[in-house]
């Protein structure tokens, strides 16, 4: 953020600032994390998993000019008090926002944000001055500090909108104030707090809510659902999709180990992501590149060079062994998804490690026994379920007949050792989970071992 005085800040906040003398001390940046904060930042003592009140001391003693806090803290560091320091990072990107007044590009689904962020955001950069986050950072915190991280001189802002809880989208919007929605997919993901489709829907379809009416939404029209509720409440639509018609629709799909190539109205697209989901980011991407002005030859340029995000159907190869990691999430759509992807590769023999899919609240049971059928229905010739939730997974893969070697564990170390035992060169395994599951420590274990055997 560009540099703003304490005594504004705290006006912005409609805080008090405990010294007065500090009014007129510049803020260069924000930070919610005392193990990076930077000399100079203002530091928001956010009540998250811990208590940020009690970092404030560390924040001091790296240099933090100033704290935000909900009750004055026993250090010499002035501080602004609010009511809810959440609420104030609020407050305070939204102002930053309506200072620069970019366009805003907000993406939202329940699957596919990131990776349409990614693309669209590549395929701008092209032509406007482009902001985008370099992580999702999509939700009440990740998003004002992407907005409060902006340059002054930025046209255009490409930003995500997660949510896992009824309420949280006129929130983001309030924050945001998006003028371009991109809707990917909806599905059954974070049914814990959103309860169901309907409700899935309703919240994603708050994105709309500040918009106006002749700005569009880029929908995937292949979720009928979507579709003809976005009709209903939003005249300016933009379609995308594969299955259906649209306005723009990919046809002469292809597939090489993995890798999609496709056409739209005569245009020549080809990926270097795995599996089809991609397709449906490059769509919207070509769909957003279109309106803002950029010419088709170019989007296919830019989209071919993109490579995956880390941990996001990633590519490893090592030792002759190939691990696509997918260890950032997992959701029942995304993992079906990932079975296809692993499923049209060529590979001696095609092994899965899959952590359990987390807050589905009453659909746990439902959708882990899913995957359990979907092991049966793709044949894959070995599998590892690891969690509690897995465990049913395992047990109606073993009750629908799969005859492959498998484990059901919640041990990591057990985990290991059976894959371990298992991998022949040749091999593809799949590594995916919810980010609770540190499904990432798979990746990092089974890379170490297998560049010893080199």
């Amino acid at each position: 953020m560009k540099p703003e005085t304490l005594k504004n800040i705290s006006a912005i906040l409609r805080g008090e600032l405990t010294e007065p003398d500090a009014e007129n001390v510049y803020i260069g940046g924000i930070s919610v994390d005392s193990r990076s904060i930077k000399p100079g930042e203002l530091f928001f003592a956010l009540r998250a998993e811990r208590d940020g009140h009690l970092f404030i001391p560390d924040a001091y003693e790296k240099g933090a000019s100033a704290a935000v806090v909900e009750r004055k803290i026993d250090n010499p560091i002035p501080q602004i008090i609010v009511n809810n320091t959440l609420d104030a990072l609020g407050k305070l990107a939204k102002n930053y926002r309506e200072a620069i007044n970019p366009r805003v590009i907000g993406i939202t689904g329940s699957v596919g944000k990131t990776s349409t962020r990614q693309m669209i955001a590549a395929v701008l950069r092209s032509r406007y001055r482009l902001h985008s986050a370099k992580k999702n950072y999509n939700n009440l915190i990740g998003l004002p500090l992407t907005i409060l991280e902006m340059p002054e001189n930025t046209e255009i802002a490409v930003l995500e909108f997660g949510i896992n809880r009824i309420g949280e989208m006129e929130k983001l919007v309030e924050i945001a104030e998006p003028d371009i929605a991109v809707i990917t997919e909806i599905a059954n993901v974070h049914t814990e707090g959103l309860k169901d489709m309907e409700n899935i829907v309703q919240e994603k379809l708050k994105i709309l809510s500040k918009m106006k009416q002749d700005e569009p939404v880029f929908i995937n029209k292949d979720n009928a659902m979507l579709y003809e509720k976005t009709e209903k409440i939003h005249p300016t639509m933009i379609t995308y999709g594969i299955e259906n018609p649209a306005d723009f629709r990919a046809r002469e799909i292809s597939f090489e180990q993995g890798k999609s190539s496709f056409k739209v109205d005569g245009l020549k697209v080809k990926l270097n992501l795995l599996g089809r989901a991609p397709i449906y980011s490059a769509l919207s991407a070509i769909a957003v590149g279109e309106y803002l002005g950029i010419p088709p030859v170019i989007i296919a340029e830019l989209l071919e060079s993109l490579k995956p995000q880390p941990h996001r159907m990633e590519l490893v190869q090592i030792a002759g062994v190939n691990i696509i990691d997918d260890s950032y999430n997992s959701s029942p759509i995304a993992l079906y998804e990932a079975f296809k992807t692993l499923d049209m590769i060529y590979s001696k023999r095609k092994l899965v490690v899959i952590g359990d899919m987390l807050e589905l609240g009453e659909y746990t049971e439902k959708y882990h026994r899913e995957a359990g059928e979907w092991i049966v229905e793709f044949g894959f010739d070995g599998a590892i379920f690891f969690g509690p939730s897995m465990m049913l997974a395992a047990q109606t893969a073993q009750n629908k007949g799969y005859e492959k070697q498998f484990l059901a564990t919640q041990i990591f170390d057990d985990a290991m050792d059976f894959l371990k035992e298992k991998i022949n060169t040749g091999d593809t395994i799949l590594i995916k989970g919810s980010h609770g599951m540190e499904m990432i420590r798979f990746v990092q274990e089974l890379k170490k071992w297998l560049s010893e055997q080199k």
